[in-house]
C-alpha cells in the first residue's frame, strides 16, 4: 500500500466518519482506543448513557429555560469524561517520545436544566460536546490530530457510570491517505 494526497473535494476529505466505543465502568474507566489513520479533525464527542453515574457536579450545563444560569446548574446522576490524545513528539527517525493531551472534562449529566437549575442524567440520555470550542484546542474547524495519534475517552472518578461514546471526525483536507 502507498499513501497519496487527493483533490481537495475528494469524498475522503469531505465526508465524516465516527469512532464508537463503550467505556468500562469505574473510576478511570476507558473506551476502546482509536488510532488516526490520517491527519484528522475531531469535531464532537457524543455520549449515550448506559448506566447513570452516582456523582453530582455543579456548573457547565446547557439547555435550560431562560433565567437559569447554566454555569451554576447542578448535574445529578452524573459523571465527567475527558478525551485523551497520545501523540509522538519525536522527529522522524528518532526514538519515540510520547506526549498526552487532555481535552475536557465534559459533564455528562442530562442536557436540559429544569426550572430549579437541576439536570438529572438517565439511561439512554444523549449529550453532544463540540470539541472545537474547548479551551486549549485548535479553535473553529475541529481539533487537528496527526496520523498515528491514539484517541480515547476516560471516565472521571464516578464508580458506576458507563457511557457509549462516539467521536465525529473528518480527514484533514490534503492529508495523505492509503491508496
Amino acid at each position: 500500500m502507498s499513501l497519496k494526497s487527493m483533490a481537495y473535494d475528494n469524498p475522503a476529505y469531505i465526508s465524516r466518519g465516527n469512532f464508537n466505543g463503550v467505556m468500562t465502568a469505574g473510576s478511570g474507566g476507558v473506551s476502546a482506543k482509536f488510532v488516526a489513520f490520517a491527519n484528522l479533525l475531531l469535531f464532537s464527542l457524543t455520549t449515550n448513557t448506559i448506566t447513570a453515574g452516582t456523582s453530582t457536579f455543579t456548573g457547565g450545563l446547557v439547555g435550560g429555560p431562560s433565567g437559569v444560569n447554566a454555569t451554576t446548574g447542578v448535574a445529578v446522576a452524573a459523571t465527567q469524561l475527558s478525551l485523551i490524545r497520545i501523540t509522538n513528539t519525536a522527529s522522524a527517525g528518532a526514538t519515540i517520545a510520547l506526549s498526552t493531551t487532555t481535552i475536557g472534562p465534559f459533564t455528562v449529566g442530562g442536557v436540559f436544566l429544569g426550572a430549579d437549575g437541576t439536570a438529572t442524567n438517565q439511561v439512554g440520555a444523549n449529550n453532544i460536546f463540540a470539541l472545537n470550542t474547548t479551551a486549549g484546542t485548535a479553535g473553529f474547524g475541529g481539533v487537528a490530530i496527526n496520523q498515528g495519534d491514539q484517541i480515547f475517552v476516560v471516565n472521571g472518578t464516578d464508580l458506576t457510570a458507563v457511557e457509549l461514546v462516539s467521536i465525529d471526525y473528518q480527514v484533514l483536507p490534503g492529508a495523505a491517505v492509503t491508496a
